[in-house]
């Protein structure tokens, strides 16, 4: 049997991929949080949350304050 709809592929574009660093502190408050909430809620992003790797020591976050800064100068 022919029809006449055409295929229509669903393609979705995703933002590009962002990188964030956040501190121990902030995690904790965020687990807590998702910790007093139904589990079946919060069960994949507290996954996520245990996942996330530790800043390589040697690195430093210092470098995202500075690079942070000259962006905010070259959008002025």
């Amino acid at each position: 049997m022919a029809t006449n709809a055409k295929d229509k592929s669903t393609t979705t574009t995703q933002p590009p991929q962002r990188t964030y660093l956040i501190s121990s502190t902030q995690l904790t408050d965020i687990m807590r949080y998702l910790m007093s909430r139904p589990y079946a809620e919060v069960v994949k992003l507290m996954n996520m949350l245990g996942t996330l790797n530790q800043l390589d020591p040697q690195i430093g976050s210092d470098f995202v304050k500075k690079q942070s800064t000259g962006i905010a100068d070259a959008k002025k």
